[in-house]
């Protein structure tokens, strides 16, 4: 999906009203890092990071958005970004790392339950002592089943272009089949997706399973809190405290 509009992803994506909250809330996670980030892109949150002195690994399945993140921090010569191809399994991905996230929609985008779960198991197998790990969702409440159960949303409409995205929600499997179709200046493009998403209470359990525990969860990085009416969920984790040493300083 992302090779396809990897050289458009900046134009479309690239920056967003909350990038400065979503900056200092992870950089005040981050420590002195490393930052391993999931779902890294075309650098729109790793390449800030590694210009306030962070080193950051960034792991994307897509080669066409790392292609475009490699001419970005060609230009960035300060900016510590080792990009890799792979996916929400991190195979492959070692070190010891301060602050793991997963932020906007990624973790939706997974190729399947399954490696869902190994990126919670394989982020507290990456995180240092005291580490954090970050995830982002939305938040599937009453805003997007609305859109989801009228089938369709018109992003664009006018005489130049058309951007529509169709939609196919089973409630069952926590799925969003979703078909996008575009049409500008007489080209027409296509794309279609899985998006499986998560409510707070399952992200949790993936975290208890793999050894960690919610520290705080917001309705998004300015402190907001998370409500039935939130539509995004950014869920902190940490490392379950072993028996015998809480309570000490």
């Amino acid at each position: 999906m992302y090779d396809a509009i990897a050289e458009r992803y900046d134009e479309l994506w690239g920056t967003r009203a909350h990038d400065a909250a979503e900056f200092a809330f992870l950089r005040a996670h981050a420590g002195t890092g490393p930052v391993l980030e999931v779902g890294v892109g075309t650098g729109r949150v790793a390449i800030p990071l590694a210009l306030s002195g962070l080193a950051v690994v960034g792991v994307d399945p897509s080669r066409g958005m790392l292609d475009v993140l490699a001419r970005k921090l060609a230009q960035q010569p300060g900016a510590d970004v080792e990009p890799r191809l792979g996916d929400m399994t991190l195979a492959g991905v070692t070190g010891a790392f301060m602050l793991v996230y997963c932020v906007y929609h990624t973790l939706v985008y997974a190729g399947s339950r399954a490696e869902q779960a190994t990126l919670f198991r394989r982020a507290a197998e990456l995180l240092r002592p005291g580490g954090t790990l970050v995830v982002e969702a939305y938040h599937p409440g009453l805003a997007r089943r609305v859109r989801w159960d009228r089938g369709v949303r018109v992003r664009v409409l006018t005489d130049a272009a058309c951007d529509i995205e169709v939609y196919e929600h089973d409630a069952d499997l926590q799925t969003v089949d979703v078909t996008a179709i575009r049409v500008q200046g007489g080209d027409a493009e296509r794309t279609r997706w899985v998006e499986r998403y998560l409510l707070p209470a399952q992200l949790d359990g993936l975290a208890t399973d793999a050894g960690l525990v919610l520290h705080a969860r917001t309705g998004g990085y300015a402190d907001e809190p998370f409500t039935t009416a939130s539509r995004r969920c950014v869920s902190v984790y940490r490392h379950r405290q072993p028996e015998g040493t809480r309570g000490r300083g």
